[in-house]
C-alpha cells in the first residue's frame, strides 16, 4: 500500500544549531553518536489483522551538546532517526526530538538574542494507534531579545520579546505568536532567585478556519540551586481569551525539583498546570522534567487545553549497573474540542548493565493507560525494548535492538501486536557514554 508523499517541516534553529556545533572550539561539552543500519517489523502498519512486514533503513543522530562562553550560552539535545521503508509501505521520514537553543551576547550579561527550536510529532488521530499515517512532524521556533537590567547588588530586572512561528507538516494549523514578559527580582546569593514576572501572547493562525487568542500570565519564580537539592518553580494565573469567547483562567503551577538522595540515587518530581496549545505542549515535554514520554501524544489542533501533570522518577547508578522507576499522570481537557479530553498515566522501568569492558545490556518497558474520557474509549499500550551495545574499537560499535508493542484497547478496536529488531553500526564521538540513537520508543 502506498502514500502520497508530504512535505517535510523544517527545523531552521536546529540546522543552526548543528553548524555552530561542527565548529564548536574544543571546550565544548559534546556527546554523540552517529549510525547506520537495517531493521524489519512484523507489523509496520500496526494492525490486528493482515499484518504487512517491512525491511527499514535507518540513520539515526543522538546528540548531547553544551557550549558556554563570554559572549555564547548553547544547549542542544538530539535524537533522531531517518527511516526509508524498503518496502514502500510508507514513504520515508524522520522520527524523534530535537532541542536546541542559543543565547548571543551582544552585550555580555545585558544584551542577548536568544534563538530556539523544538522540533518532534503530533498524532493527527489521537484514537489511532501511531503510524508514518497518523503522525506529522511538528515544529516551533523562536526567537528575540532578552534585556537584563541591575538594581544594586542583589536586584534586577528583565526584559524580553519574542516572535514565534509553528509549524504542522500536514494540518493547516501554522501559527505565529508575538510575546513580550517582564520580570523584577532579586538574587540575594548566586544560588538563589526570586522574581515577580508578567507575560503577555498574542496568536494568530494562518488558516482562518482557527481561532486566535491572546494569552497573559502573571507568576512568581523561585530558583533555588543547592548543594543536594535543585528547584526551579514558577506559581501564578493565566488568562486566556478566545476570539469572541469569553476569558478564561485557570492557575499557572510549573514545579521541578531534583533531590540527589544518596552519591548513587536522585529522585525527581514535577508538578504542572498551563494553559497552551500543542506548540507549548512540545517544548514542555522537551526542556521538562517528564517520565517515560509521561505527557503523552501530543494531538494536531489549534484548540487551547489545560495540561495538568505529575511525575516522579528515581535513578540509581553504582558501579556498572544503573536502574530507573517512573511514574507519571496527565489530564488534558479541551477548551471546545472536548472529545480530546483525556486522561493517561505512564509507568517505566529499565535497568542497564555493563556486562564488559565493551558490552552493555539496556532493558527498558512502559506501559501506558490513556482514557479518553467523552469519547468512551480507553487504551493500555506496552512497550519493551532490549538494547546491546557492543564497543567493539574505541570509536566505532554495533548495536542489536529488539523491541516489543503490544496494545489494548476496551472496544477491541486499532489493537496490535508488534516485534522490530534492528541491527546498527555506530560512531561515537566526544564523552564515550553517548546514548542509543535510532529505533529507541516511537
Amino acid at each position: 500500500m502506498g502514500h502520497t508523499r508530504r512535505n517535510w517541516v523544517a527545523a531552521p534553529a536546529a540546522a543552526g544549531v548543528m553548524a555552530l556545533i561542527a565548529g564548536a572550539p574544543a571546550r565544548a561539552d559534546i556527546s554523540a553518536s552517529a549510525e547506520a543500519g537495517v531493521g524489519y517489523s512484523d507489523n509496520i502498519t500496526r494492525v490486528a489483522t493482515d499484518e504487512t512486514s517491512e525491511t527499514i533503513g535507518t540513520v539515526g543522530l543522538d546528540l548531547l551538546w553544551q557550549e558556554r562562553t563570554r559572549r555564547l550560552r548553547g544547549d542542544a539535545v538530539v535524537d533522531l532517526s531517518y527511516f526509508e521503508y524498503m518496502d514502500n509501505t510508507y514513504d520515508s521520514e524522520v522520527v524523534g526530538t530535537a532541542n536546541g537553543t542559543l543565547a548571543f551576547g551582544i552585550v555580555p550579561e545585558t544584551l542577548n538574542w536568544v534563538v530556539q527550536d523544538s522540533f518532534g510529532q503530533a498524532q493527527s488521530d489521537p484514537f489511532a494507534a501511531s503510524t508514518p499515517a497518523t503522525r506529522e512532524d511538528l515544529n516551533y521556533f523562536s526567537t528575540g531579545p532578552d534585556l537584563t537590567m541591575r538594581f544594586g547588588s542583589t536586584g534586577f530586572g528583565r526584559l524580553f520579546g519574542r516572535w514565534s512561528s509553528t509549524n504542522y507538516q500536514d494540518s493547516p494549523l501554522d501559527a505565529e505568536r508575538t510575546t513580550a514578559g517582564l520580570a523584577i527580582g532579586r538574587r540575594p546569593n548566586p544560588r538563589t532567585e526570586l522574581s515577580l514576572n508578567a507575560v503577555t501572547e498574542s496568536v494568530d493562525f494562518a488558516d482562518a478556519f482557527n481561532t486566535d487568542y491572546d494569552r497573559d500570565s502573571v507568576f512568581v519564580g523561585w530558583g533555588l540551586d543547592g548543594s543536594r537539592t535543585t528547584i526551579d518553580a514558577n506559581v501564578g494565573y493565566t488568562w486566556l481569551q478566545r476570539d469572541g469567547s469569553d476569558k478564561q483562567g485557570s492557575a499557572l503551577i510549573n514545579i521541578f525539583v531534583t533531590r540527589e538522595l544518596t552519591a548513587a540515587s536522585t529522585l525527581r518530581l514535577t508538578l504542572g498546570q498551563q494553559l497552551g496549545d500543542a506548540g507549548d505542549s512540545l517544548r514542555a515535554q522537551l526542556t521538562g522534567n517528564v517520565v517515560g514520554g509521561g505527557a503523552g501524544q501530543i494531538t494536531a489542533t489549534s484548540d487551547p487545553f489545560k495540561s495538568q501533570l505529575v511525575s516522579l522518577e528515581w535513578t540509581y547508578l553504582r558501579g556498572r549497573t544503573s536502574f530507573l522507576l517512573g511514574g507519571s499522570h496527565t489530564k488534558d481537557s479541551y477548551e471546545s474540542a472536548t472529545q480530546f479530553d483525556s486522561k493517561r498515566s505512564s509507568f517505566t522501568a529499565g535497568v542497564s548493565r555493563r556486562m564488559a569492558s565493551t558490552l552493555t545490556l539496556d532493558l527498558r518497558a512502559t506501559l501506558d493507560n490513556e482514557k479518553f474520557v467523552n469519547a468512551d474509549q480507553e487504551n493500555d499500550e506496552l512497550r519493551f525494548a532490549a538494547t546491546l551495545n557492543w564497543r567493539a574499537w574505541s570509536r566505532l560499535g554495533m548495536r542489536f535492538m529488539l523491541e516489543r508493542y503490544d496494545r489494548n484497547t476496551r472496544d477491541g478496536n486499532n489493537e496490535f501486536t508488534e516485534n522490530r529488531a534492528f541491527v546498527t553500526l555506530a560512531y561515537y564521538w566526544g564523552a564515550q557514554d553517548a546514548s542509543a540513537a535510532g529505533g529507541g520508543f516511537r
